[in-house]
C-alpha cells in the first residue's frame, strides 16, 4: 500500500496490480475470485433491479432507464474481465504507458462512451425546441457527442493493442465504442434524409416530421 502511484514508463502489469489492490482490495487469488464473482452477480442484478426502479419512479423505463441499466451492467462486466486477466500477464499489452497528451485523451474513452450519448440525448430531448432552424444543428451536436467523440477518444488506445492483448483489447475497444454509435443511427438517418411532410393526426394539418427518430419539427 505504500508503493507510489503508477507513473509513465511503468509496466502494464504493475499498473494492473496497483489498481486491483487499491480499488478492489485484491491481495490474493481468493479475494480476486470473490471480486470477480461479485461483479458478475452485480451485472445480472443491474438488469433485474434497474428497469423496475425506473418504472416505479417514472411509470416507464424509457431510453434513459435502459441506458443506465446497460451502463451498470457493462461496467461491472468489464471490471470482472479486467480482474480475471490481471494475473495473466501474457495477455497484457507489451507497450508501456507514456503519460503523454494522447494517454490523457484516451483516459476519457469510457467516460465519453457513457456521457457522450447522455449529453446528446439531453440536447435533443426538448431543452431547446426542435424547429426548422434548430433541428439540424441539434442533431449534429448529438451525433458528434455520441459517435465522433467516442471514436476520437478510442484512437489513442489503439497503440496498446499489441501481442496477445489484441485478442481481448481489440474486441472490447470496438464493441464498446460501437454502443454509443448505435444510439444515434436513427439520428444520422434523419440528417441524411431530412424531414418529410405528413399529418400529425388523421385529418390534421400537415407538419414536418423526422421519420426515423419520430420527432415533429415545430414551426
Amino acid at each position: 500500500m505504500n508503493e507510489p502511484n503508477p507513473r509513465p514508463g511503468e509496466s502494464p502489469q504493475l499498473v494492473s496490480k496497483y489498481v486491483a489492490r487499491q480499488y478492489f482490495g485484491i491481495t490474493d487469488a481468493a479475494s480476486r475470485s470473490q471480486a470477480i464473482r461479485s461483479c458478475l452477480l452485480g451485472s445480472v442484478a443491474a438488469w433485474i433491479l434497474t428497469p423496475p426502479l425506473f418504472y416505479l419512479r417514472f411509470r416507464q423505463v424509457g431510453p434513459l432507464g435502459w441506458s443506465t441499466t446497460c451502463f451498470f451492467s457493462i461496467y461491472l462486466l468489464l471490471t470482472a474481465i479486467g480482474l480475471y486477466f490481471g494475473p495473466r500477464s501474457e495477455f497484457h499489452s507489451p507497450v508501456y504507458l507514456r503519460g503523454d497528451w494522447a494517454d490523457r485523451i484516451g483516459a476519457f474513452w469510457l467516460v465519453g462512451c457513457v456521457f457522450g450519448p447522455f449529453l446528446g440525448w439531453i440536447v435533443t430531448s426538448g431543452v431547446i425546441p426542435l424547429t426548422i432552424s434548430t433541428w439540424r444543428w441539434l442533431y449534429w451536436i448529438r451525433l458528434l457527442l455520441a459517435a465522433v467523440l467516442p471514436i476520437v477518444l478510442a484512437l489513442p488506445l489503439t497503440r496498446y493493442v499489441r501481442g496477445k492483448a489484441a485478442l481481448i483489447a481489440l474486441p472490447l475497444l470496438v464493441a464498446i465504442t460501437f454502443l454509443p454509435i448505435s444510439s444515434v443511427m436513427n439520428v444520422s438517418l434523419d440528417l441524411w434524409e431530412g424531414p418529410i411532410t405528413r399529418p400529425v393526426t388523421p385529418g390534421a394539418q400537415l407538419a414536418l416530421f423526422l421519420r426515423h427518430t419520430e420527432r415533429i419539427i415545430s414551426a
